[in-house]
Protein backbone atom coordinates (compact mmCIF):
# COMPACT_ATOMS: atom_id res chain seq x y z
CA UNK A 1 0.00 0.00 0.00
CA UNK A 2 1.50 3.33 -1.05
CA UNK A 3 2.00 6.24 1.28
CA UNK A 4 -0.94 8.64 1.06
CA UNK A 5 -2.38 11.77 2.59
CA UNK A 6 -3.31 11.33 6.23
CA UNK A 7 -7.05 11.74 5.63
CA UNK A 8 -7.18 9.06 2.93
CA UNK A 9 -5.18 6.37 4.75
CA UNK A 10 -7.29 3.44 5.99
CA UNK A 11 -8.04 3.55 9.70
CA UNK A 12 -7.49 0.24 11.48
CA UNK A 13 -8.51 -0.85 14.98
CA UNK A 14 -6.01 -3.29 16.49
CA UNK A 15 -7.21 -5.24 19.54
CA UNK A 16 -4.50 -7.07 21.52
CA UNK A 17 -3.67 -7.18 25.23
CA UNK A 18 0.00 -8.11 24.77
CA UNK A 19 2.07 -4.89 24.58
CA UNK A 20 4.91 -6.39 22.54
CA UNK A 21 2.74 -8.15 19.98
CA UNK A 22 0.48 -5.10 19.75
CA UNK A 23 3.45 -2.86 19.00
CA UNK A 24 4.82 -5.26 16.37
CA UNK A 25 1.51 -5.56 14.51
CA UNK A 26 0.91 -1.81 14.84
CA UNK A 27 4.29 -1.10 13.26
CA UNK A 28 3.51 -3.51 10.41
CA UNK A 29 0.13 -1.87 9.76
CA UNK A 30 1.69 1.58 9.76
CA UNK A 31 4.39 0.31 7.39
CA UNK A 32 1.53 -0.74 5.08
CA UNK A 33 0.22 2.83 5.09
CA UNK A 34 -2.50 2.59 7.75
CA UNK A 35 -3.50 4.78 10.64
CA UNK A 36 -3.81 2.53 13.68
CA UNK A 37 -5.91 2.85 16.82
CA UNK A 38 -5.19 0.30 19.55
CA UNK A 39 -7.38 -1.32 22.19
CA UNK A 40 -6.15 -3.57 24.98
CA UNK A 41 -9.30 -5.65 25.32
CA UNK A 42 -12.75 -6.22 23.89
CA UNK A 43 -14.48 -3.65 26.08
CA UNK A 44 -12.16 -0.93 24.81
CA UNK A 45 -12.74 -2.10 21.23
CA UNK A 46 -16.53 -2.00 21.54
CA UNK A 47 -16.32 1.44 23.13
CA UNK A 48 -14.07 2.67 20.31
CA UNK A 49 -16.49 1.37 17.66
CA UNK A 50 -19.39 3.13 19.36
CA UNK A 51 -17.56 6.45 18.98
CA UNK A 52 -15.55 6.13 15.76
CA UNK A 53 -15.64 4.49 12.34
CA UNK A 54 -12.92 2.08 11.27
CA UNK A 55 -12.10 0.62 7.86
CA UNK A 56 -10.96 -2.72 9.28
CA UNK A 57 -10.20 -4.53 12.54
CA UNK A 58 -7.58 -7.05 13.68
CA UNK A 59 -8.62 -8.88 16.87
CA UNK A 60 -6.60 -11.15 19.12
CA UNK A 61 -8.83 -14.15 19.87
CA UNK A 62 -7.84 -14.63 23.51
CA UNK A 63 -7.92 -11.19 25.10
CA UNK A 64 -8.88 -11.23 28.81
CA UNK A 65 -12.26 -10.08 30.17
CA UNK A 66 -13.84 -10.07 26.71
CA UNK A 67 -12.23 -12.27 24.05
CA UNK A 68 -12.17 -11.68 20.31
CA UNK A 69 -15.22 -13.87 19.69
CA UNK A 70 -17.41 -11.97 22.16
CA UNK A 71 -16.02 -8.67 20.89
CA UNK A 72 -16.94 -9.49 17.30
CA UNK A 73 -20.43 -10.58 18.31
CA UNK A 74 -20.97 -7.38 20.26
CA UNK A 75 -19.81 -5.15 17.40
CA UNK A 76 -21.91 -7.04 14.84
CA UNK A 77 -24.90 -6.58 17.14
CA UNK A 78 -24.20 -2.84 17.26
CA UNK A 79 -23.99 -2.72 13.47
CA UNK A 80 -27.30 -4.56 13.13
CA UNK A 81 -28.99 -2.00 15.36
CA UNK A 82 -27.50 0.85 13.35
CA UNK A 83 -27.44 -0.35 9.72
CA UNK A 84 -26.92 3.19 8.45
CA UNK A 85 -23.67 3.58 10.37
CA UNK A 86 -20.28 3.57 8.65
CA UNK A 87 -21.93 4.16 5.27
CA UNK A 88 -24.08 1.08 5.85
CA UNK A 89 -21.08 -1.25 5.59
CA UNK A 90 -19.90 -3.84 8.10
CA UNK A 91 -16.33 -3.59 9.33
CA UNK A 92 -14.11 -6.41 8.05
CA UNK A 93 -12.72 -8.28 11.06
CA UNK A 94 -9.63 -10.50 11.02
CA UNK A 95 -8.93 -12.82 13.94
CA UNK A 96 -5.34 -12.96 15.21
CA UNK A 97 -4.70 -16.53 16.39
CA UNK A 98 -1.79 -18.61 17.62
CA UNK A 99 -2.55 -20.81 14.62
CA UNK A 100 -4.99 -20.57 11.73
CA UNK A 101 -7.23 -23.09 13.48
CA UNK A 102 -7.26 -21.44 16.89
CA UNK A 103 -10.78 -21.48 18.26
CA UNK A 104 -11.95 -23.35 15.18
CA UNK A 105 -12.86 -21.72 11.88
CA UNK A 106 -16.54 -22.34 12.58
CA UNK A 107 -16.34 -20.41 15.85
CA UNK A 108 -14.56 -17.55 14.10
CA UNK A 109 -17.24 -17.33 11.41
CA UNK A 110 -20.11 -17.66 13.88
CA UNK A 111 -18.77 -14.81 15.97
CA UNK A 112 -18.96 -12.48 12.98
CA UNK A 113 -15.27 -12.31 12.11
CA UNK A 114 -14.43 -12.62 8.42
CA UNK A 115 -10.97 -14.14 8.29
CA UNK A 116 -8.07 -15.44 10.36
CA UNK A 117 -4.37 -14.58 10.44
CA UNK A 118 -1.90 -16.88 12.17
CA UNK A 119 0.66 -15.41 14.54
CA UNK A 120 3.46 -14.51 14.39
CA UNK A 121 2.41 -12.28 11.49
CA UNK A 122 4.58 -11.15 8.61
CA UNK A 123 4.22 -7.84 6.80
CA UNK A 124 3.29 -9.76 3.64
CA UNK A 125 0.45 -11.46 5.54
CA UNK A 126 -0.82 -8.15 6.89
CA UNK A 127 -0.63 -6.56 3.43
CA UNK A 128 -2.51 -9.46 1.85
CA UNK A 129 -5.33 -9.11 4.38
CA UNK A 130 -5.52 -5.37 3.83
CA UNK A 131 -5.61 -5.76 0.06
CA UNK A 132 -8.24 -8.48 0.26
CA UNK A 133 -10.70 -6.92 2.67
CA UNK A 134 -10.30 -3.23 1.94
CA UNK A 135 -10.86 -3.96 -1.76
CA UNK A 136 -14.01 -5.90 -0.88
CA UNK A 137 -15.18 -3.01 1.32
CA UNK A 138 -14.65 -0.50 -1.50
CA UNK A 139 -16.64 -2.78 -3.76
CA UNK A 140 -19.56 -2.70 -1.32
CA UNK A 141 -19.71 1.05 -1.73
CA UNK A 142 -20.23 0.78 -5.48
CA UNK A 143 -23.21 -0.43 -7.48
CA UNK A 144 -24.55 -3.64 -6.03
CA UNK A 145 -27.61 -4.20 -8.16
CA UNK A 146 -27.70 -6.89 -10.86
CA UNK A 147 -27.44 -4.42 -13.72
CA UNK A 148 -24.35 -2.83 -12.19
CA UNK A 149 -22.70 -6.20 -11.78
CA UNK A 150 -23.51 -7.26 -15.31
CA UNK A 151 -21.99 -4.10 -16.80
CA UNK A 152 -18.71 -4.53 -14.92
CA UNK A 153 -16.00 -7.09 -15.75
CA UNK A 154 -16.36 -10.49 -14.11
CA UNK A 155 -12.66 -10.44 -13.19
CA UNK A 156 -10.49 -7.54 -12.06
CA UNK A 157 -7.26 -8.26 -13.92
CA UNK A 158 -5.30 -6.14 -11.46
CA UNK A 159 -5.74 -8.93 -8.93
CA UNK A 160 -4.26 -11.41 -11.39
CA UNK A 161 -1.36 -9.06 -12.11
CA UNK A 162 -0.67 -8.84 -8.38
CA UNK A 163 -0.59 -12.64 -8.13
CA UNK A 164 1.70 -12.83 -11.16
CA UNK A 165 4.12 -10.44 -9.45
CA UNK A 166 4.68 -13.04 -6.72
CA UNK A 167 6.70 -15.14 -9.16
CA UNK A 168 7.77 -12.92 -12.06
CA UNK A 169 9.87 -15.67 -13.67
CA UNK A 170 7.11 -18.25 -13.45
CA UNK A 171 3.99 -16.11 -13.66
CA UNK A 172 2.34 -18.17 -16.39
CA UNK A 173 2.77 -21.43 -14.50
CA UNK A 174 1.63 -19.86 -11.22
CA UNK A 175 -1.51 -18.31 -12.67
CA UNK A 176 -2.37 -21.48 -14.57
CA UNK A 177 -2.08 -23.47 -11.36
CA UNK A 178 -4.10 -21.00 -9.26
CA UNK A 179 -6.90 -20.62 -11.80
CA UNK A 180 -7.10 -24.37 -12.38
CA UNK A 181 -7.32 -25.02 -8.64
CA UNK A 182 -9.96 -22.30 -8.28
CA UNK A 183 -12.13 -23.65 -11.10
CA UNK A 184 -12.06 -27.10 -9.52
CA UNK A 185 -12.65 -26.01 -5.92
CA UNK A 186 -15.21 -23.32 -6.76
CA UNK A 187 -17.43 -25.81 -8.60
CA UNK A 188 -17.51 -27.93 -5.43
CA UNK A 189 -18.28 -24.90 -3.27
CA UNK A 190 -21.03 -23.85 -5.66
CA UNK A 191 -22.58 -27.29 -5.34
CA UNK A 192 -22.25 -26.93 -1.57
CA UNK A 193 -24.14 -23.63 -1.69
CA UNK A 194 -26.92 -25.04 -3.87
CA UNK A 195 -27.28 -28.15 -1.71
CA UNK A 196 -27.33 -26.05 1.45
CA UNK A 197 -30.03 -23.75 0.07
CA UNK A 198 -32.14 -26.71 -1.05
CA UNK A 199 -31.78 -28.48 2.30
CA UNK A 200 -32.04 -25.27 4.34
CA UNK A 201 -28.69 -26.04 5.98
CA UNK A 202 -27.57 -22.74 7.52
CA UNK A 203 -24.17 -23.95 8.75
CA UNK A 204 -23.25 -25.52 5.41
CA UNK A 205 -24.33 -22.38 3.55
CA UNK A 206 -22.25 -20.19 5.87
CA UNK A 207 -19.11 -22.26 5.36
CA UNK A 208 -19.46 -22.71 1.59
CA UNK A 209 -20.39 -19.08 0.88
CA UNK A 210 -17.56 -17.75 3.08
CA UNK A 211 -14.96 -20.03 1.48
CA UNK A 212 -16.08 -19.21 -2.06
CA UNK A 213 -16.22 -15.50 -1.27
CA UNK A 214 -12.62 -15.49 -0.08
CA UNK A 215 -11.14 -17.50 -2.95
CA UNK A 216 -13.12 -15.54 -5.55
CA UNK A 217 -11.99 -12.18 -4.16
CA UNK A 218 -8.38 -13.38 -4.27
CA UNK A 219 -8.64 -13.93 -8.03
CA UNK A 220 -10.42 -10.63 -8.64
CA UNK A 221 -13.99 -11.94 -9.02
CA UNK A 222 -15.26 -9.07 -6.87
CA UNK A 223 -18.89 -9.07 -8.05
CA UNK A 224 -19.24 -12.81 -7.54
CA UNK A 225 -17.49 -12.55 -4.17
CA UNK A 226 -20.03 -9.91 -3.13
CA UNK A 227 -22.92 -12.20 -4.01
CA UNK A 228 -21.32 -14.94 -1.92
CA UNK A 229 -20.88 -12.45 0.91
CA UNK A 230 -24.58 -11.61 0.82
CA UNK A 231 -25.45 -15.29 1.19
CA UNK A 232 -22.90 -15.58 3.99
CA UNK A 233 -24.52 -12.66 5.81
CA UNK A 234 -27.95 -14.28 5.45
CA UNK A 235 -26.57 -17.46 7.00
CA UNK A 236 -24.98 -15.49 9.83
CA UNK A 237 -28.38 -13.96 10.58
CA UNK A 238 -29.91 -17.44 10.80
CA UNK A 239 -32.62 -16.58 8.25
CA UNK A 240 -32.08 -17.99 4.75
CA UNK A 241 -35.68 -18.22 3.53
CA UNK A 242 -34.90 -15.83 0.66
CA UNK A 243 -31.64 -17.51 -0.33
CA UNK A 244 -33.32 -19.43 -3.14
CA UNK A 245 -34.02 -16.15 -4.95
CA UNK A 246 -30.28 -15.49 -5.13
CA UNK A 247 -29.33 -18.80 -6.71
CA UNK A 248 -30.04 -17.92 -10.36
CA UNK A 249 -28.08 -14.60 -10.27
CA UNK A 250 -25.26 -16.38 -8.45
CA UNK A 251 -25.05 -19.13 -11.07
CA UNK A 252 -25.16 -16.55 -13.87
CA UNK A 253 -22.29 -14.54 -12.38
CA UNK A 254 -20.33 -17.73 -11.74
CA UNK A 255 -20.66 -18.60 -15.44
CA UNK A 256 -19.24 -15.15 -16.27
CA UNK A 257 -16.32 -15.71 -13.89
CA UNK A 258 -15.48 -19.13 -15.35
CA UNK A 259 -15.71 -17.83 -18.93
CA UNK A 260 -13.48 -14.88 -18.10
CA UNK A 261 -10.87 -17.03 -16.37
CA UNK A 262 -10.92 -19.58 -19.18
CA UNK A 263 -10.35 -16.79 -21.70
CA UNK A 264 -7.53 -15.43 -19.55
CA UNK A 265 -5.86 -18.83 -19.47
CA UNK A 266 -5.87 -19.03 -23.26
CA UNK A 267 -4.26 -15.61 -23.44
CA UNK A 268 -1.28 -16.52 -21.25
Amino acid sequence: MDKRNEETRPVILLVDNDPLNREIVKDMLEHCGCRVHVAGNGHEAVDACSRESFDMMFLECLTPEMDGFATAESIRSMEAKNPGGTAGKKIPMVALCASSAAGGSEAILRSGMDDCLAKPCRIADIQAMLDKWLAARREEGGASDAQGRESSPAIDHEALKMLASLQPQGAKELLTKLITVYLDSSSKQMKGILDAVNSHDITALLTAAHTLKSSSASLGAVNFAEQCRELEMMARSGVIDGAGNRVAPLEHEYDRVRDSLAHYLTSL
